[in-house]
Formats: structure tokens, sequence, C-alpha cells
């Protein structure tokens, strides 16, 4: 695949929304989608992931068309969400200097925004490392990433993955991760990059919630503490959980991880979390490893995916951005099974 440059958009002030699954990205897209001057995504036309540096040069008419097509066809199929195509190749047609930038915005603002203030949102969830590529895209845009205990991360991904195995223990290695990339990203970018927890959010909903809205130089609106106002294009918030559907009331943060996971599987997510577990003010369980916890884990970390990871945990020190099952193959096959294959494992 050859390499394009993604271009800028100076005038547009759009936000990312990022963090490990099962995290709050959800939540938090909505909660920032409440408010007036937004209108938010979640995980529906997935720019950065589906479309950027996939279509070639996007200046000939025929790679943005593709990227266009495939691009209402996907949000259409995977959302019932529906883009005017021929709006948006017109509007690209008129920019006199054509990128993945300018055409992300204009893809983004047709199918969110009502008026010419209103700034977009999208929910980029395991896409962290991307927060330069789309800060650099858009120079007066912002990033949001939100941290949870990555034992409750792990505890929810067990409840609801279709992944096989072990694999919801991967968080571990997403979340030391998301935290090493943003540690690095703070250097050049931490004006404009803010990290939230996702308990201190339930602890303090208003607090938290005039602090974002500081961030994104807006006005806190009460409406955006009324869980019936939140709202994100795409997934809905109030179900997107393992333990109640739907939603009542804002989330409440309480550790469900106690009775959720086991001895040895806190065990592992902590020695591979830590530092960041204790930096982030997450108490550790002080369990003390036994014979059989040793035992348990090796068998954790005889699933390929998971000894991949540890492999380049013990030889390097790294984490790792990513799902087991590659979401670009799944979504594509789903979409595209004409071109991708059908050979792909039912939702």
């Amino acid at each position: 695949m050859n390499k394009t440059c993604c271009g800028c958009v100076a005038d547009s002030q759009p936000v990312m929304v990022s963090g490990v699954y099962r995290s709050g990205t959800t939540f938090l897209s909505a909660l920032v989608g409440a408010h007036t001057l937004f209108r938010a995504s979640s995980s529906t036309v997935k720019f950065l992931r589906f479309c950027r540096d996939r279509y070639d040069e996007i200046n000939l008419l025929e790679n943005r068309r593709r990227l266009v097509t495939d691009t209402q066809r996907r949000i259409k199929v995977r959302w019932d969400i529906d883009i005017d195509s021929e709006a948006i190749l017109d509007a690209a047609q008129k920019c006199s200097d054509l990128s993945y930038a300018c055409l992300y915005d204009i893809i983004m603002r047709e199918m969110l925004t009502d008026r010419p203030e209103q700034r977009w949102v999208e929910k980029l969830a395991v896409q962290w490392r991307d927060i330069p590529v789309f800060l650099d895209m858009f120079p007066r845009g912002k990033a949001l990433h939100i941290f949870r205990d990555v034992r409750d991360v792990a505890a929810s991904y067990k409840n609801m993955t279709f992944e096989p195995g072990y694999t919801y223990l991967d968080a571990a290695f997403n979340f030391l991760d998301a935290n090493r990339t943003l540690e690095n990203l703070d250097k050049n970018y931490g004006d404009r990059i803010r990290v939230v927890k996702a308990e201190e959010i339930a602890a303090d909903p208003l607090k938290q919630t005039k602090a974002i809205c500081d961030f994104l130089e807006v006005e806190f609106e009460p409406q955006m503490l009324d869980f019936r106002q939140l709202c994100a294009v795409g997934e809905d918030w109030a179900s997107n959980t393992s333990y109640e559907i739907p939603y009542q009331k804002l989330p409440d943060g309480k550790p469900r991880w106690p009775k959720q996971l086991s001895r040895s599987e806190v065990i592992f997510l902590e020695m591979v979390s830590q530092p960041y577990l204790n930096e982030l003010g997450y108490v550790a369980s002080n369990y003390y490893p036994s014979a059989d916890d040793w035992s348990d884990i090796y068998r954790y970390i005889e699933d390929p995916t998971l000894k991949e990871r540890l492999i380049g945990w013990l030889t390097k020190g790294e984490g790792a951005q990513g799902y087991r099952t590659d979401p670009y193959i799944r979504e594509m096959a789903l979409v595209f099974p004409e071109r991708f294959g059908s050979n792909v494992m039912e939702e």
C-alpha cells in the first residue's frame, strides 16, 4: 500500500475519543454528544482504520469514489445509517487542496452536523497510537482518552466477547501500551489530549463533565448529566454493557472484577499492568500467587495470542494495541463478502 499525505484541515475542531475496549468509550462519546455544540459517532465511520491510506491518491476521482461508496455501504449495513455519497463527492471536488483529512471532515459533517458551528466527535477504540495522526490532520482538534480499571475491562470483555479462550486477558497488554503511548504523546500534544478515568466520572459526574467541557473550550450544559440525553450515532451507550441492559442512570463505576475474575486472572492482569495500575490510582489486590495460581497463569499463556504478547513484554517491555481478530478484515468480510470472503465468525 502506498502511504499518502493525510493533509490537514485548519479550521475544523473535531474530537477523537480513545480508549481500550470496554473502558467507557461509548459512554464518553455519548456524554460529549449530549452537548448542543457537538454531534458524536461511536464505531461507525472509523476513518483512521478503514479509510486512511487504503485508497491510494484520493485526488483521483475513482479512488475517492471507492472510499465514499465503501463507507456508505459499510455504515448502512452495520448501523443502518445513510449518508449522501454524491453530496460528499461534490464537496470534495470543491476542495482546493483535497486530502484524506479534508475528506474525513466532509464525511463526518455530512453524517452528523446540522449547522456550521457544530463539532463532530468520533469514538475510535483501540487506536490510541493514531491520536497524533488525528491531531495533525486537525490542528484545532482534541483527543479524550478514557481509562478504566484493567481488571474491570477484562471482566466486562470476558462476559461479552466473541473471541476464543483467554483473549480477554489481552486487556493487560492493551492497557500497558495505551499508558506508554500517552506518556510519549504528552511531550508534543499535552495540551490537546486529556486523560479521564471512568471511575472518576462516575464518582463526581458534575465536576468531571465540567472539566471535560473546559478542556473542549465550551460551556457546561446540564443535559449532559441526564442519562436520557446522552447520544452518539451508532452504538447505543445504554445497552452497551455486559451487566445491566439498559442503563437507567449514569454508570456507577463500581468494581465488578472481584466477583467476575479468579485469583490467577487478577494476578496476571496486575503483573502485566504495573506500574500504571498504581500510577492511575487503582489499588492492587495484594494476591500472592500460589502454585495453583502459577499453573493457571501458565495455561493462559499457552494461548497463541497471549504468548505472543508475553514474549513482546518480556523481551522488549512492550504492550500491544489491537484485537486478536483483525477488525478491518472482520468488518469488511461481513459487509463485502464478495470481495473479502464470508468465512468470518458471526456476531
